[in-house]
């Protein structure tokens, strides 16, 4: 018997492992590099997925600083806040000059007219006898203003002062309209280049540059300083401004003259506005006598002005005698005291009634100073007066309304001090009072 050969058993058995092991080895491969493959294909989305997050992140950041497109978010918010901040304060800023400048304009203006009262003075003389300028009314601060002869020979100007001279007396009481068309006409001439500063200012409302002013309304304030005794009343003056179109648009007068916000509305004292035309109509009517005035404007239509005003100052006067009258009967125990007490009152109101119509004599003419006929009769008003002349000396430089505007002041000032020393006793009165129970 013949041994069994095995090697080709052995062989095709080794081939055959040989053949499975490299398909189980490939099969085993293709299985870890897949393994790998889906790993590095999660490892890439995470990363994917973490990329995404951080840019959106970024543009989430990006916009809340910036905003869509640069426009918004919190960072341009912020710098809007600051410039708009830094424009408050710059326009806070700009707004004290102006304020600083204005009453530094006002108060160099001042103090050029009382430095040079007696240039002005002499000017005006020579004006009225010769016809002749001073180089003093080319000053720009007094040239155009109410201090310039000049200007009274204007006849727009010289038509409003006689409509206000005759419309003064009956406002004065009570009577009339102020913003009566022929009136308003009128105080628009006279206060033209106060009007006109707002021109060429540009308004922070509109944005649009004022071409035009004109004199608008007056409102009444009943009183305007409550602290001071009896009623303090005022004026609110409104302008009209132009923009170029042809509506007219209301602005209240401020302060500064300007069109900025926190520039306050300006409310005028009733005495001093009176006091400023009154002032006006009196260098008028020294102007009306000049040789200059009389050449342009003398003729029947000034008679006839002449004539009406005359007219109004002879029932002014009547009516005050009428006063003196009835207070003098209603007396229950006339006596020589109360009845020069009352004679001096009315005889002080017929000089104040002479000086607003014009009709009595004029400054030159007069021996007496004008405001010692203002304190004709009245002790506490010679007192006042002595007071001062012991104090500033030659009160020629001051005319009477100034004098009694001062006397005004102290008297208010000392009723304040009276009424403050009443309280204190009230008070002490009541703490003794109290103290004792």
């Amino acid at each position: 018997m013949s041994r069994l050969d095995t090697r080709g058993f052995m062989d095709g058995a080794l081939r055959a492992y040989d053949i499975v092991d490299r398909k189980l080895s490939r099969d085993e491969d293709r299985e870890i590099r897949k393994q790998q493959l889906e790993k590095s294909n999660q490892r890439a989305d995470q990363q994917m997925a973490l990329r995404m997050a951080d840019e959106e992140r970024r543009t989430q950041a990006h916009e809340y600083q910036y905003g869509v497109d640069g426009e918004g978010g919190a960072l341009r918010q912020a710098q809007a806040q600051n410039e708009k901040l830094f424009d408050a304060n710059l326009a806070a800023a700009h707004s004290r000059k102006k304020l600083s400048d204005y009453q530094l304009s006002q108060q160099r203006k001042s103090i050029f007219i009382n430095e040079n009262a007696p240039l002005l003075q002499t000017g005006w003389q020579r004006w009225m006898q010769g016809g002749d300028i001073d180089d003093i009314f080319n000053h720009e601060t007094i040239k155009g203003g109410a201090y310039d002869p000049r200007r009274y020979l204007d006849p727009d100007f010289d038509k409003a002062a006689s409509t206000l001279e005759t419309a003064l007396p009956m406002l004065a009481k009570g009577k009339g309209d102020i913003n009566a068309p022929e009136v308003k006409s009128a105080l628009n001439t006279f206060y033209k280049s106060n009007l006109q500063a707002s021109v060429g200012a540009t308004d922070p409302k509109t944005e649009k540059t004022i071409q035009d002013a004109r004199w608008g309304e007056v409102t009444f304030a009943k009183d305007i300083n409550p602290e001071l005794e009896g009623d303090q009343p005022g004026l609110v003056l409104t302008a009209e401004v132009n923009y170029g179109g042809e509506e007219w648009v209301p602005k209240p007068i401020t302060e500064r003259r300007s069109t900025d916000a926190d520039d306050h509305v300006k409310i005028i004292p009733l005495e001093q506005a009176m006091q400023d035309i009154t002032g006006q109509l009196k260098m008028r009517r020294q102007a009306m006598v000049s040789p200059g005035y009389k050449a342009l404007f003398e003729g029947k239509e000034a008679t006839k002005q002449k004539a009406a005003i005359e007219k109004e100052y002879r029932q002014a006067y009547l009516d005050l005698e009428k006063q003196r009258n009835d207070a003098l009967t209603n007396q229950v125990t006339p006596t020589e005291e109360s009845t020069a007490q009352i004679n001096a009152q009315i005889n002080a109101q017929h000089q104040e009634l002479k000086a607003l119509y014009g009709l009595g004599p004029q400054p030159s003419e007069k021996h007496e100073k004008p405001f010692t006929l203002w304190a004709n009769g009245d002790p506490n008003k010679q007192a006042f007066l002595a007071a001062l002349q012991e104090k500033y000396g030659d009160l020629d430089a001051y005319d009477e309304q100034t004098i009694a505007a001062a006397y005004k002041d102290q008297v208010n000032g000392a009723k304040a001090e009276n009424a403050a020393k009443i309280a204190g006793q009230i008070r002490v009165d009541k703490a003794k009072q109290y103290a004792s129970r």
